[in-house]
């Protein structure tokens, strides 16, 4: 069910619309370009903010009534900041509530960096997510380790050229208006500027392709960025070279024409891939992931902008609602509806950010299947966070589809392949499988162990190379095959590791998957 896309890029989304829906160009004599860039400027201020889910309800006949119950609970969802405190561009601060339709779940977070540090109710320890971490798409695997952890810092100190990048190739959308208006601002009368800006999917859809193409086309203003970003890291490369350090890249990196001329083609042909992507998503084309892609481009989706403008030409209040269709595939949904709303004050006057303290451990979590059934160990299993994850978004549902190996050679995937050996039981890539049902695998190579700790019901599973033999928390199983080395990955029974992880296993003898579902 859609239930289970809302993450974090929800808010991620709503600030790139923002951006995307303000041109360049002045409107009735107000700079849109100059108010954005003058608030990206902004190292710190105080604020708060509130965005709301909704889920349009639509066919429900075909859901199960446990379905129905979670879809009922979700269907207005809210999560609202309030005493967010931004002290410079590496640190925020914020505490916060989710409201959902059985309860609210107060949190706390606070950035560090690129580092998101979360303490929410009924979690042992705080969770952490790096928003870079784990992410071919940021290009930073290419650089010394050194810049990797600061590469994010000092983006975020040049953020306001970013954004100026982006706006300076972006055009006004068809539908704007400016008007004079008196409004509140943390409690205060402000006389502001109303930008109000009004479209829907397709042209929303023209803007973005029109934007990726401009950039594209914009060489001059890409090795421009890239110049500023080089000078933001030049102190860490200074550094580490005056150090000794003897790190090749690093000596290249101490040119900055060489350097920059290295980045500029990668990172070219990154903007080509994602802008190719982005077309296949219009199209339709493409797998929709965490968003409903398709949806937001359908002509009957619309937008509405609100920005706020005082008289130095800072953004003080901006809203935003989509109203997002959604297609009819049993889920009970028809469409979406997102709010966003914020205010600001206290610009550029001097804030503190609170932190969380992380010294008795965290979480950590991030992109990778088992990711979330980390955090869900973390959590008191009575505790209402936990609850809205596993009962009401079903975030541990799970299916993992593999077809099987046509033979030893000729597989040109990067998944290893299920295949049937000379007893006629089918071997499935132990790793893989259990990493994608939410257990976590280590391998002891001196004793030639495999051991799998299921997060989500706490089993603990040992498998031992060219043996039939196995433990599950502690007590001997036997296999129906051994344990085998196959193309350099080890496999295993898949009845048994299925089962043994909570999972139900499927042939279709049609198309020669199998698929393994865990509820």
């Amino acid at each position: 069910m859609y239930k289970k896309k809302m993450t974090w890029w929800v808010s991620a989304a709503m600030v790139f619309l923002l951006l995307a829906l303000t041109g360049c160009q002045a409107v009735q004599g107000l700079d849109l370009a100059e108010a954005i860039k003058n608030s990206a400027t902004v190292k710190s201020s105080e604020s708060k903010g509130t965005l709301q889910i909704e889920f349009v309800p639509g066919d429900t006949s075909k859901l199960t009534a446990d379905e129905q119950k979670s879809l009922s609970a979700l269907q207005h969802v809210k999560v609202e900041l309030t005493n967010v405190k931004t002290q410079n561009a590496q640190m925020t601060s914020a505490e916060g509530t989710i409201t959902y339709g059985k309860g609210s779940i107060p949190f706390k977070l606070a950035t560090e960096g690129t580092k998101i540090v979360l303490s929410i109710e009924g979690a042992k320890k705080p969770i952490v997510y790096d928003v870079l971490g784990g992410s071919d798409a940021t290009l930073t695997k290419m650089l010394p380790t050194v810049i990797q952890e600061q590469f994010g810092n000092k983006l975020a100190e040049i953020k306001a050229s970013v954004i100026g990048l982006i706006l300076a190739n972006t055009a006004n959308p068809s539908n704007i208006s400016v008007t004079s208006v008196t409004d509140k601002v943390n409690g205060s009368d402000l006389s502001l500027q109303q930008a109000h800006i009004e479209l829907n999917g397709t042209e929303l859809a023209t803007l973005l392709q029109k934007l990726f193409s401009n950039i594209l086309a914009d060489e001059a203003g890409l090795k421009d960025l890239l110049s500023q970003l080089y000078d933001a890291l030049s102190p860490i490369i200074e550094e580490q070279v005056k150090a000794g350090s003897a790190d090749f890249a690093l000596t290249i990196l101490s040119n900055k024409q060489l350097a920059i001329g290295l980045v500029y083609e990668p990172i070219r042909d990154f903007l080509e891939k994602t802008a190719a992507s982005f077309e296949e998503a219009i199209a339709g084309n493409a797998e929709q992931g965490v968003m409903p892609i398709k949806g937001l481009f359908d002509p009957k989706s619309t937008l509405q902008a609100d920005l706020y403008i005082d008289a130095d030409k800072f953004i003080r209040k901006q809203t935003l609602t989509a109203n997002i269709p959604l297609p009819d595939k049993g889920t009970g949904v028809a469409g979406l509806k997102i709010s966003f709303a914020s205010e600001t004050w206290n610009m550029d006057k001097p804030v503190t950010a609170e932190t969380i303290d992380v010294s008795g451990g965290a979480v950590q979590a991030g992109k990778d299947a088992a990711s979330i059934y980390r955090v869900l160990d973390n959590l008191d299993k009575q505790s209402t966070f936990y609850k809205m994850l596993r009962e009401d978004m079903k975030v541990t549902k799970k299916e993992v589809n593999l077809k099987l190996a046509d033979g030893d050679a000729g597989s040109t995937s990067d998944t290893p392949q299920p295949f049937i050996n000379t007893d006629n039981k089918t071997m499935v890539p132990v790793r893989f499988i259990s990493e994608k049902l939410g257990a976590e695998v280590g391998w002891n190579g001196d004793l030639q162990e495999v051991t799998i700790k299921d997060l989500l019901s706490g089993k603990t599973i040992v498998l031992k190379l060219d043996s039939k033999m196995a433990t599950v928390d502690g007590a001997s199983i036997e296999l129906e095959s051994a344990a085998t080395l196959h193309n350099g990955s080890t496999f295993v029974p898949i009845r048994f590791i299925a089962e043994s992880l909570g999972g139900k296993v499927s042939f279709d003898d049609d198309t020669r998957v199998v698929t393994i579902k865990r509820d």
